[in-house]
């Protein structure tokens, strides 16, 4: 009997003006990246261009796809990190840097436990920050890849946000996504009530897939009740990825 190749996913930015993909294996129970995963790269990406970082960290890596970017464009004498609370995650994300000849070292934990008396001067957040039960409803999550964002989308984005300028440099900066299928206006807020600069950086908006249209009743309620945001754009219901830039960390209370 023949054993299937792995899946893949193939990232290439033509907008940033890339020529040469990027090829990362994917696995059932690992997050596999989406529209969202390639905004926060081109987002990271400008961000490195206007000042390079020396120590990165992609928080929530999935299968690599930002350590392993990041590690292949900041240049031999940045140091990049990935950490998941899955192991699955991890090592995928180990055997996607190797694939791909660059060096990311990996850790597992939730958030920052891994990373005890680090600190770094960029973190990519790309943890699970859709409101339940869309996160699974989409496919984004199927059952083994974890998620669990809370009702509003908003449990790790707002632990991130508290943490992260204790594991940040003094001028350190933090890439974060914010999807208005989540709370959004609780999330921008304790951003400011963390980070002196918080700014937009990247906007798109999508219409709702085929796998959550036929939810629509269930998604209407949710906007009603306040947890997500939608927009009517002509004839369809739309949702959209936000991509911010905190900067100025303030000590974490």
């Amino acid at each position: 009997m023949t054993t299937p190749a792995p899946a893949e996913y193939v990232y290439r930015d033509k907008k940033l003006g890339d020529t040469t993909p990027v090829t990362l294996e994917t696995a059932p129970d690992v997050f596999c990246p989406t529209s969202t995963s390639v905004l926060l790269l081109r987002a990271a990406r400008h961000v490195l261009e206007e000042r390079p970082a020396t120590t990165v960290l992609d928080l929530g890596c999935g299968c690599g796809v930002v350590a392993v970017v990041l590690a292949g464009s900041i240049g031999r004498g940045a140091r990049v990190s990935a950490s998941d609370v899955s192991s699955a995650a991890t090592r995928l994300t180990l055997k996607n840097a190797a694939r791909n000849g660059v060096s990311v070292e990996c850790r597992s934990g939730s958030l920052f436990e891994p990373w005890g008396g680090r600190r770094f001067s960029l973190i990519v957040d790309d943890v699970a920050g859709v409101a339940e039960p869309l996160d699974r409803l989409s496919g984004w999550y199927p059952g083994d890849v974890p998620s669990a964002a809370g009702p509003d989308g908003t449990r790790w984005i707002l632990e991130v946000l508290d943490k992260a300028p204790n594991y940040l440099e003094p001028d350190g900066r933090l890439v974060f996504p914010v999807l208005t299928l989540a709370r959004e206006d609780t999330v921008l807020e304790r951003a400011r009530a963390r980070f002196g600069t918080v700014r937009l950086l990247e906007e798109q908006w999508y219409p709702l897939s085929e796998a959550l249209t036929p939810h629509l009743p269930l998604i209407e309620r949710l906007a009603q009740d306040g947890r997500i945001r939608l927009e009517r754009h002509g004839s369809r219901t739309c949702w959209a990825t936000m991509i911010y830039l905190a900067e100025e960390p303030a000590p974490a209370p």
